[in-house]
């Protein structure tokens, strides 16, 4: 959920589509700027729906371009995909292009690399021309491949050919079908032992990459007084998509929570 993700940042400071094996994806390229310089080798790609509505942008592609292989699952989210945490890390160096194959007047791109400044955000470009901002852009269902070259600032340009992957939706429910979903009962039950503290019932609840583990057990006590308002409002939303990898709570027009499927079990993501 956004407000959940915000609070335990503040208190902090996963495949479908095509073989991977068969046809991977490959990238070459820089950026440099803010502190970095990058260079890219892999390159993967994961076509998002926005079944859900909650994409910025709607319907959009992400390609990630890196210095190491990542799985298509640290592109799925909706807002902070698991890839950005992994690059906050140190564990991948690279960016994140997100655009509309429909609109080639706009790219979105978000610089992997660990913030020079403690909890600053990672910088971000929006490259946008009236005639359009990419060199060659080509995308189909099971493959994307484009190249950029600014020629300037930023210093950015690349290629890429890159595998498309997806993670479709299983289920939309709604009403009492979302609220009886299991990504529902183990949102519930999460925010119930974060009340009462009982911080291993809480993890064993979290995915691996939850920002949950980041909070010393002290702390995450103290926060068990918001877990009666996260009951609260998990019991009234309305919706759950279900994806094959992923699930989104929809709580509001602007809240939402992230679960995973690891292990054959939902986990939280946030």
């Amino acid at each position: 959920m956004r407000r959940l993700a915000v609070l335990l940042a503040g208190l902090a400071l996963a495949a479908g589509g095509p073989a991977r094996a068969l046809d991977p994806g490959a990238a070459s390229g820089h950026y440099t700027g803010d502190g970095a310089k990058l260079s890219f080798t892999h390159a993967v790609a994961l076509s998002q729906d926005n079944a859900e509505g909650l994409l910025d942008h709607g319907p959009q592609v992400r390609v990630l371009l890196s210095q190491e292989e990542v799985a298509p699952e640290a592109l799925h989210g909706i807002a902070f995909p698991p890839v950005r945490r992994m690059a906050a890390a140190g564990a991948v160096h690279g960016v994140l292009l997100e655009f509309s194959p429909a609109d080639r007047t706009t790219l979105y791109v978000t610089v992997l690399s660990p913030p020079t400044e403690a909890g600053a955000f990672m910088h971000t470009l929006t490259l946008s021309h009236t005639g359009g901002v990419w060199k060659q852009l080509e995308v189909s269902t099971t493959r994307a491949s484009g190249g950029y070259d600014a020629g300037g600032e930023p210093d950015l340009a690349f290629s890429f050919s890159a595998p498309v992957f997806t993670d479709p939706v299983q289920a939309d429910l709604k009403g009492a079908e979302a609220q009886a979903s299991e990504p529902m009962k183990v949102l519930i039950a999460r925010a119930q032992a974060i009340g009462r503290g009982d911080i291993p019932a809480a993890l064993a609840l979290s995915a691996k990459d939850s920002r949950l583990r980041d909070i010393p057990p002290a702390a995450l006590r103290k926060f068990g007084g918001e877990a009666a308002g996260m009951v609260k409002q998990f019991r009234t939303a309305q919706r759950v998509v279900v994806r094959r990898d992923t699930a989104v709570a929809i709580l509001d027009a602007h809240s939402w929570a992230n679960l995973v499927r690891e292990d054959g079990a939902w986990k939280v993501a946030d």
